[in-house]
């Protein structure tokens, strides 16, 4: 097995692929590559197609966020887990890779899971992404920084990349998480949505400047960027 250098990975959720591309210059300013964890593959524009290839031809990984991206406990409960199964993993990633995109990650929406979710899903990625970070303290940080994915190749989130929602933490907070990774040399998972081009309300994104930022922080830590399929493949040697 490769030694895995620290690092982190920044996925973005749902389906902002023009902001997205409109975000590549500072991605490529700092080397720094992404998985876009995408939902409601069906309903993609043409357009939004070519921009999630854009991303893809520029090194960035394009995950799978479930066909229509349910609430998940809700959804067992009325239709069982063969169901959620066939028609919101199956059925979406023959869709993902008709369109050209691989699907050998998944992100769970809204960061919900149960064991047996997490056990099927963990046969058909690579890597499973799953519990949210909200609600993490710093002496907690060490459990959610990886040399590889977990049982059934999942991997919890350390932060949130979201620093226009109210739930982010703050840059101090980001801070001392990148600072923990580099302490205990492994990787640790973040999630985003949107990026634009400057702030509004506050809601699920950060500003080119964020990024602009985050970036830069993570580069001045010497902190490698992995892609959710690179990090298990890399560690997995």
């Amino acid at each position: 097995m490769e030694k895995i250098a620290p690092g982190v990975c920044l996925t973005f959720d749902d389906l902002f692929v023009e902001n997205w591309c409109a975000a590549l210059p500072i991605f490529e300013s700092h080397q720094a590559k992404a998985t876009f964890c995408v939902t409601q593959m069906h309903s993609a524009t043409a357009d939004e197609i070519e921009g999630l290839r854009a991303l893809q031809l520029h090194g960035h990984e394009i995950g799978f966020h479930s066909r229509t991206h349910p609430r998940l406990l809700p959804y067992l409960r009325q239709y069982g887990l063969e169901d959620w199964l066939t028609k919101e993993i199956d059925a979406g990633v023959e869709e993902h890779r008709a369109a050209g995109f691989p699907a050998t990650s998944f992100a769970s929406p809204f960061h919900a899971s149960t064991w047996e979710t997490r056990r099927e899903t963990g046969k058909r990625f690579e890597v499973i992404r799953a519990k949210g970070p909200r609600g993490m303290t710093a002496d907690q940080l060490v459990r959610r920084i990886y040399k590889s994915p977990g049982r059934n190749s999942s991997v919890d989130n350390i932060g949130s990349i979201d620093f226009r929602h109210s739930s982010q933490g703050g840059w101090e907070w980001t801070q001392t998480i990148l600072d923990a990774l580099v302490k205990h040399q492994g990787v640790g998972i973040f999630t985003g949505h949107d990026i634009r081009n400057e702030a509004t309300r506050e809601g699920r994104y950060s500003t080119h400047s964020d990024m602009e930022r985050l970036l830069g922080e993570i580069r001045d830590r010497g902190l490698r960027f992995y892609t959710l399929t690179n990090f298990a493949r890399i560690s997995a040697g």
